[in-house]
C-alpha cells in the first residue's frame, strides 16, 4: 500500500515542478517583455527631451530675434498688398482709394514698391504682438509725410494691419492693410 502511495506523491512533484518551470518560463518571458518596454519607454522619454529643448531654443531664437529687433522668419519675403483708405482729412486720399503693393520684408525692415516701381524703405520696431513700421526719410520724395504701418494678425499666408498717414501739412489718411504672401 506504501508503493502507490510513494507513486503518487512522486507525480504529484513532477506535476507540481513540470507546472513551476513552466511558470519560471512564463515569468522570464515577461520580464524580457517588460525590459524591452521599458526600452522603448527610455527611448520616447529622450526624444521627448529632445523635441522640449528644441522648442526652447526655437523660442530663444524668437527671442533673441525680438531683442535684435529683427522680424521673424515666416514673414521675410515679398507679399502682395492691399490697402483701403477708411478715413481722410487729406486732399490726395479718399474714403474707398484702393491700393495695391509689393511688400518686401527684410530682417530689419520693409521696403514697399508701388505699381509704378516706386520704392519706399520702412524700419522695423517689435512692440508686443505688434509690428510697426515707420518711413525713412526717402531721397526722390520731397515732403515730409510721415507713414506708419501696424500689423497684428498673423495668419497662415495672411497678415492684416492698419497704415496711418500723416502730410506735411497735418492731414491725416487711415487705411486697412491686407497682405498675402507672394506665392512666385
Amino acid at each position: 500500500m506504501k508503493l502507490p502511495s510513494i507513486i503518487c506523491i512522486a507525480a504529484l512533484l513532477v506535476f507540481h515542478s513540470c507546472t513551476e518551470s513552466q511558470k519560471e518560463n512564463n515569468l522570464n518571458t515577461r520580464e524580457q517583455e517588460l525590459i524591452v518596454k521599458e526600452k522603448e519607454f527610455a527611448a520616447k522619454e529622450a526624444e521627448f527631451q529632445e523635441l522640449i529643448a528644441m522648442r526652447d531654443s526655437l523660442k530663444n531664437a524668437n527671442d533673441s530675434a525680438i531683442a535684435n529687433n529683427s522680424l521673424p522668419l515666416n514673414i521675410l519675403g515679398k507679399w502682395n498688398g492691399k490697402m483701403i483708405c477708411t478715413e481722410s482729412t487729406c486732399p490726395e486720399h479718399v474714403i474707398g482709394d484702393q491700393r495695391n503693393d509689393v511688400w518686401e520684408f527684410m530682417p530689419q525692415g520693409l521696403k514697399m514698391t508701388n505699381k509704378t516701381g516706386g520704392e519706399r524703405l520702412f524700419t522695423a520696431k517689435i512692440s508686443g504682438d505688434d509690428l510697426i513700421f515707420s518711413s525713412e526719410p526717402s531721397a526722390n520724395l520731397n515732403n515730409s509725410s510721415q507713414i506708419t504701418f501696424k500689423l497684428n494678425s498673423f495668419q497662415d499666408g495672411k497678415i492684416k494691419g492698419s497704415r496711418d498717414f500723416t502730410g506735411k501739412d497735418g492731414c491725416v489718411a487711415k487705411f486697412s492693410v491686407e497682405l498675402e504672401k507672394n506665392q512666385k
